[in-house]
């Protein structure tokens, strides 16, 4: 009787002690899943939710006491048309793990979740990755947004690594311009589109490490599929592509714009040679862009060292009385056609004195009538119009000296010719009186048409 009760309560014992440890057990793994800083929760094979924990709370904002023992589904109707609802099925029916990522509407959240199936029913671990999802939005669009300047862009770009100086990227400008294809800019190097006279230079400039600095600027030489040789500006900032250090260009074609100054640098030195013949400062107006082009006469003759100016530096140094006459004279000749011009002006010298000066010009004309060149010489008159101007301060010295010999002088020898005719009409004089009288009136007669004459000239 005593063993057997002894037998019994030693059953009792062990029972409570299995229920204690269960308990603690399970106290366990509730901390553990608790602390979790992923949401967690069970569900059963009908889908009843068994356990919800704190993190679950909080981002579906769902306390457990109104889900636990209750359908999923029922309490998350809005989510059967998503991915959860399928995934989670797959999980079960299949008993593998599912991982995948989820928009939920209703809380406006992105979430990652991983499901692992058990015998009685499905674990599931999710967070919510909404700002991941925004970043990566954003990486995107920036990456698009690159893509889009990169590949639309009207001017040849490309991208390089450099460690190996292979193309990592290039875009359809510059497959255009440089005739090679993508797949043959892909397998080359930014060596190839060199050519051979040019690559000792790019070598040094690689050595010279510059590709640490955070832009760059040159003119180069590149050469086409075609063998064309092209005059280049470039343009290169070191960037990250696809985790390479790389290095992004931009670069110009200025091929026509070098053969252009070339041309014109050629025309200038042949036009120094010509206008060494001559003394003027001669000079090439560009209506459009407003330059003007001089010889070394406007040095010579004005004091300016520069041979390449504009339109508003020469309007600066005419006169500002002259300016306005100039202008309308300018006017009027485009309106009528007139091709050759000969102005006469005051011009700035260097040394702050103004130099009068004789501008002959030939205009050139477009198809529509308007001017779009003007070529002409100005040649300082200074010296002539000093003379003419004293040559007329002289006349005008005679001009006063005769005015007072024909007005001051002839006053009294009206006087003198009135007295002699007094004389002769009394008749009281004597002979010799009277002989003197005629022989002065015949002098005053004679001073008198001297005088007359003085007169007439001037």
């Amino acid at each position: 009787m005593n063993e057997s009760r002894k037998r019994n309560d030693g059953g009792r014992d062990s029972n409570v002690d299995y229920q204690q440890q269960l308990y603690l057990y399970q106290q366990r793994i509730s901390n553990i899943l608790e602390s979790f800083t992923d949401a967690f929760f069970e569900v059963t094979n009908d889908w009843t939710v068994t356990y919800w924990n704190k993190q679950a709370e909080v981002l579906l904002e769902m306390p457990r006491e109104m889900i636990l023992g209750k359908n999923l589904w029922d309490i998350y109707q809005d989510a059967i048309s998503l991915k959860f609802y399928k995934e989670y099925h797959r999980a079960v029916k299949e008993n593998v793990s599912v991982r995948f990522e989820e928009y939920y509407p209703s809380k406006k959240l992105w979430f990652e979740v991983a499901c692992f199936p058990s015998g009685e029913g499905l674990s599931v671990y999710f967070k919510d990755i909404t700002e991941r999802k925004r970043s990566t939005r954003l990486l995107e669009l920036e990456k698009e947004k690159y893509s889009s300047l990169f590949n639309f862009s009207p001017l040849p770009q490309w991208v390089y690594d450099l460690e190996s100086l292979k193309f990592l990227d290039v875009n359809e400008a510059a497959i255009k311009h440089y005739g090679y294809t993508r797949q043959e800019f892909m397998a080359m190097t930014i060596v190839q589109i060199r050519p051979l006279s040019e690559i000792p230079t790019l070598r040094k400039l690689l050595a010279s490490n510059f590709s640490e600095e955070s832009s760059g600027r040159s003119n180069v030489k590149h050469q086409k599929k075609n063998g064309e040789i092209i005059d280049v500006f470039v343009e290169g900032n070191t960037v990250t592509f696809d985790e390479k250090k790389a290095r992004l260009v931009m670069a110009i074609d200025r091929t026509i714009e070098v053969q252009s100054r070339k041309t014109m640098e050629e025309s200038i030195a042949r036009f120094n040679i010509v206008s060494k013949a001559t003394s003027d400062a001669v000079w090439d107006l560009d209506v459009k862009t407003g330059e003007m082009i001089w010889n070394q006469g406007i040095e010579k003759i004005f004091g300016y060292c520069k041979t390449n100016y504009d339109y508003d530096w020469w309007r600066g140094k005419v006169h500002p009385d002259d300016l306005d006459e100039l202008s309308d004279k300018f006017d009027r000749l485009a309106r009528q056609h007139e091709e050759r011009v000969s102005l006469e002006y005051r011009f700035l010298h260097a040394d702050g004195t103004y130099r009068c000066v004789l501008d002959r010009s030939f205009v050139l004309f477009n198809e529509d009538g308007e001017p779009k060149r003007v070529i002409g010489s100005i040649q300082d008159i200074s010296d002539r119009v000093n003379q003419l101007k004293a040559i007329e301060a002289q006349n005008e010295k005679l001009k006063e000296i005769s005015w007072f010999q024909a007005h001051a002088v002839r006053g009294p020898l009206s006087s003198i010719i009135g007295l002699t005719a007094l004389i002769e009409i009394e008749g009281k004089a004597n002979d010799e009186v009277r002989e003197i009288a005629i022989r002065l009136k015949a002098s005053a007669d004679s001073l008198d048409s001297v005088l007359r004459e003085i007169l007439q000239r001037t």
